[in-house]
């Protein structure tokens, strides 16, 4: 197949990449068979994908954000044992629109949020932490999450899942906050090795609590392994073989004063 030909077509698009292997792409007249399969409703004429091996709560904002620009439906939400080196999961996301280009449009905004929260996934040869704070839930993450609409809300998580449960403990003795959804690996994660809670609540509390709950996380990681470093910036401090020691790393500890803040 000629790539440049199959990019340049009408009815199916390559939008672009996005940090955490992420993948964007458009079809604008989805084959009746694939249709019936991923079960999507006759009134979409067209699809936005987005597609990553590692996470799924900085796509799930970004999509959220994307949404509340373009008129789209979420379709179709799965998370898949992947993650590359760093346990935990890759995402598929489907939405539905009424065109191509508003299909486009969401992938294209979906993409530069992407590269913006994935900036607070932390990983290291042993497995990865995270946590995100938005201070206004919209109806993607309202639909996955199950959070309040409008509020602000909150994902911490790491793998292994052992790390994980320790983040989220710390992270509600930090602060008068709510769970509203979690993931373990029997629960709502299809036995991927990671465990996270969604908080909702004031969005100072839901920033304090994450906050604590990161740091104690990443200092955990750092006893398995090598300081996690921003998914963002691996390559750019690493080289391609990010498993190595001798480096300085771009870490999520509160010490230190390269760490993004979202």
């Amino acid at each position: 197949m000629n790539v440049n030909n199959f990019l340049q077509s009408e009815a199916t698009q390559f939008v672009g990449t996005a940090a955490a292997n992420t993948i964007g792409l458009v079809i604008g007249t989805i084959h009746e068979d694939i249709k019936a399969l991923l079960q999507i409703p006759d009134e979409y004429q067209a699809i936005s994908i987005v597609s990553s091996r590692t996470g799924t709560v900085a796509q799930a904002i970004a999509i959220d954000d994307a949404v509340k620009a373009v008129n789209a439906k979420l379709l179709r939400f799965e998370m898949a044992i992947d993650a590359g080196k760093q346990c935990g999961q890759g995402c598929l996301f489907v939405l539905g629109t009424e065109n191509i280009s508003d299909a486009r449009r969401l992938v294209e905004i979906a993409l530069k949020q992407i590269d913006y929260w994935a900036a607070c996934i932390y990983i290291n040869e042993v497995g990865h932490m995270e946590s995100h704070v938005t201070p206004r839930a919209g109806e993607i993450l309202h639909e996955i999450f199950g959070t309040p609409l409008g509020k602000a809300f909150g994902v911490i998580g790491a793998a292994p899942a052992g790390i994980g449960i320790v983040a989220v403990d710390q992270a509600m003795k930090a602060a008068p906050v709510d769970i509203v959804w979690y993931g373990s690996p029997s629960h709502n994660l299809t036995m991927m090795n990671e465990f996270s809670a969604g908080i909702s609540g004031d969005v100072s509390a839901v920033q304090k609590a994450l906050e604590a709950g990161k740091q104690v996380g990443c200092e955990l990681l750092r006893v398995c392994g090598i300081t996690p470093i921003s998914i963002t910036k691996v390559h750019e401090v690493c080289g391609p073989d990010y498993v190595k020691e001798n480096y300085t790393p771009t870490s999520c500890l509160k010490t230190d004063n390269t760490s993004d803040e979202r």
